[in-house]
């Protein structure tokens, strides 16, 4: 994971972009790090019998996303007058050309909704969730009162740990580190075998969490961590532990050393159906093995 590139904030013009904005810069500012507001555009076309031409000027539409930048970067520095803040205007397709910009980034910031705003989470936001090249954060909401994450012990879900913890750290906010193990279904039939008791003490799933949580307090001194197990299916465990003021952190894939958590179906569904901010985690094979 970079952290030593740009946040990239990507703006649609659209009402939320103002907390997409804010949530951004803040996040900038946390980082010690530049701010860039980017917003991509596609000169339309249609085709006629003898081949495709512009259905608009692509001058005037350039310059209207020009402007719309230029006014942006003027309250953003107004905003964050610490930090540097620069404007990409970006012609192509939102998903590719955003996802090319997040390979030098250390962050991509993107509104959960686009213009639309009919479901919770915009076409965009999804798969740049899925593909960026750096973590990606889907803003729902400016404010934090808890950061929670999702833990399974995979380097995945441990570099979403220490991410996690930082946020809570630059919030002064409370960390819940959230292992989830699901009920087992037997083979071959229909009953459901219940989950190991998450009390018990010698569960090695239950002790494997206990260690990821004390060594997040003791990298993060004076971070309020608590420990959470559930019994009960990890994406549904996530989105019930969290509210609309909250952030969760989620790896994006891997089956690590815990039982019951599969980060590549669980992130995609708390980043669709959460009504909190989303920060997606994309890497940690670099990370020492807490398990």
């Amino acid at each position: 994971m970079r952290h030593d590139g740009p946040v990239v904030i990507a703006l649609d013009g659209s009402p939320h972009s103002t907390q997409t904005l804010h949530w951004g810069l803040d996040e900038a500012e946390h980082r010690a790090a530049e701010a860039v507001l980017a917003r991509t555009y596609q000169v339309p076309l249609d085709r006629s019998g003898w081949g495709w031409y512009l259905v608009v000027a692509e001058t005037p539409l350039r310059t209207e996303v020009s402007e719309y930048l230029d006014e942006t970067l003027d309250q953003a520095t107004a905003r964050s007058p610490g930090i540097v803040v620069t404007t990409r205007a970006l012609e192509g397709q939102e998903v590719p050309t955003l996802r090319a910009l997040s390979r030098d980034a250390q962050l991509l910031v993107v509104g959960a909704q686009g213009q639309a705003g009919r479901t919770r989470t915009g076409r965009v936001a999804a798969h740049l969730a899925a593909h960026s090249l750096c973590p990606v954060a889907v803003v729902r909401q400016a404010s934090a009162r808890s950061v929670v994450v999702g833990v399974d012990g995979s380097p995945t879900s441990l570099a979403a740990a220490d991410a996690a913890a930082r946020e809570a750290t630059w919030r002064s906010a409370p960390l819940v580190v959230l292992h989830a193990r699901p009920p087992l279904r037997a083979p071959n039939v229909t009953f459901v075998v219940p989950a190991i008791e998450t009390a018990d003490a010698d569960d090695p799933t239950h002790r494997a969490a206990q260690r990821t949580a004390a060594t997040l307090r003791e990298e993060n001194p004076g971070l309020e961590v608590r420990l959470e197990l559930v019994d009960d299916e990890p994406a549904q465990a996530l989105l019930a532990r969290s509210g609309p003021d909250d952030l969760v952190v989620v790896g994006s894939r891997g089956m690590g050393a815990f039982r019951g958590m599969l980060l590549g179906s669980v992130s995609s569904e708390v980043v669709r159906r959460a009504a909190s901010t989303v920060l997606v985690v994309h890497d940690g094979e670099d990370l020492p093995d807490r398990s």
